[in-house]
């Protein structure tokens, strides 16, 4: 995989080397471009990702969550409101027998003729209000799941928002990469058009060292520059386009780099394992992986804590009326349609059920397992991404350092070539032969330039050395 992605790059510069004559940035009107360096370019992008603004609505989520668990340890307030239609009645009357049964007690009965006509509306309305004492744990450990939930979200965001700085970075040397190629284009464009005056004039005199093959060669050579320049125009403004959408410009405004030539960066790099060890101390996905271990930890402890009773205090109430109904004031006959009472109690809530709490347990412990060996993966795989980018960095140092040297090697072949054969005593095809030479090295220069400081951008990635101050 790496080295197709380095063969693609490669390949990719030769394009743009080769055949971006002329480089073109779309403009508006009047309109002047704003210049822009990486470090604008950056912020821009940061300001307006909209994976970043996804990212702080899954934060603000997150402390939701947490504002519900703490709000679960505080009184909690259930009211109940219900009306409705019932008969009319009064107050029932006993009568009372004169004469004593065969037991000598007396006997009453309700009179028949006390209900009322009709029916009439009623209303209760019921309220509890809560207090947990003590739950053993089932809200305390959810509140810190959810406070550690916020700490997962937070790096989850700093994840995001270095893959948004490295897009950046990319973008921004590929185009710049491009805006190279338009002056080692025209450099070659203007060796090929000397070349060919220098032909033809000797063509013309009948010089003895040249010959029409020579001159056909040179315009074959020259040919190909349309095919490549379409190709490269054509990348070029994807990477403009990319880079534009990227940092949130209107499509009326443009904009236009700093800078003219890629940097040479030739900062020594430290040791590898430097960086390892870095990497695994700032990587946001060891704090997220943590963060959301703790997560699990404190849930599994909740779902046993399920297992117990929770203990609790309530404050209680009802108030009825209804018209049609007289009350019946009567401590040892509830009157469920005119009342009114409240009183205070102490309580306990335990929940049963058959293996399902037990579920929910193992459950939770599975998935703080399940994490535990992704933290293992992580601690595995990312020292290769950083040793990999460090690697491809020192590769490309040492290939942009050689080409450049080649590059100029091979201009002062191009320029000694030029004279001898403008003397009489070279042969076009030396010539020829230091202008492909010439272009190839100058190609190799850029490109490995390019790749040099990609792997610089991605070794920043990996190492985590994009994250905030802050955190």
């Amino acid at each position: 995989m790496r080295a197709n992605r380095r063969s693609r790059t490669t390949i990719w510069g030769y394009l743009v080397l080769l055949g971006c004559l002329c480089l073109q940035v779309p403009s508006v009107g009047a309109d002047v471009p704003r210049v822009l360096g990486l470090d604008q370019l950056v912020q821009m992008a940061l300001e307006h990702s909209p994976e970043l603004k996804q990212a702080d609505q899954d934060i603000a989520g997150a402390v939701s969550d947490l504002d519900q668990a703490r709000a679960a340890q505080w009184a909690q307030l259930d009211v109940t409101a219900v009306g409705g239609f019932v008969d009319n009645a009064k107050k029932p009357v006993v009568v009372v027998s004169p004469t004593p049964g065969a037991d000598g007690q007396l006997r009453g009965h309700i009179a028949k003729n006390r209900d009322a006509e009709g029916y009439g509306p009623f209303g209760k309305l019921a309220f509890t209000l809560s207090q947990p004492l003590y739950t053993f744990g089932q809200i305390g450990h959810r509140k810190d799941a959810a406070l550690k939930t916020v700490g997962v979200q937070r790096a989850a965001k700093e994840h995001t928002r270095g893959a948004v700085i490295l897009k950046v970075k990319e973008l921004y040397f590929a185009l710049l990469l491009a805006q190279n190629g338009k002056a080692a284009a025209a450099d070659l464009a203007t060796f090929v058009q000397d070349a060919r005056q220098r032909i033809t004039r000797l063509l013309d005199v009948g010089a003895t060292n040249v010959d029409q093959s020579d001159l056909y060669y040179l315009e074959a050579y020259a040919a190909e520059a349309p095919r490549f320049r379409a190709k490269a125009e054509s990348g070029a403004n994807v990477t403009y386009f990319a880079l534009k959408q990227l940092i949130g410009l209107p499509p009326g405004q443009e904009f236009q780099l700093d800078v003219q030539e890629l940097p040479r960066d030739t900062r020594a790099l430290g040791e590898q394992q430097a960086y390892i060890q870095q990497a695994l101390h700032a990587r946001p996905e060891f704090e997220q992986l943590d963060r959301a271990l703790e997560a699990r930890q404190s849930l599994v402890e909740a779902a046993q804590a399920d297992r117990y009773p929770s203990l609790f205090a309530a404050a209680i109430g009802s108030l009825a009326g209804a018209p049609g109904r007289q009350h019946l004031n009567e401590s040892y006959i509830d009157d469920e349609f005119n009342h009114a009472r409240a009183g205070v109690v102490l309580g306990t809530r335990w929940h049963f059920d058959l293996g399902m709490l037990q579920g929910k347990v193992h459950k939770a412990r599975a998935e703080y397992q399940r994490l535990l060996h992704t933290r293992d993966v992580a601690t595995l795989s990312i020292p290769i991404e950083v040793a990999q980018a460090y690697q491809e960095a020192v590769e490309h140092l040492h290939a942009f350092r050689a080409s450049e040297q080649a590059a100029l090697a091979a201009r002062k072949w191009l320029v000694a070539a030029l004279s001898t054969f403008d003397m009489g005593v070279g042969q076009a095809r030396d010539i020829l032969l230091a202008l492909d030479r010439y272009g190839k090295n100058r190609g190799d220069y850029l490109s490995s330039l390019l790749n040099y400081h990609l792997a610089l951008a991605r070794l920043s990635y990996a190492i985590g050395a994009y994250r905030t101050p802050a955190e």
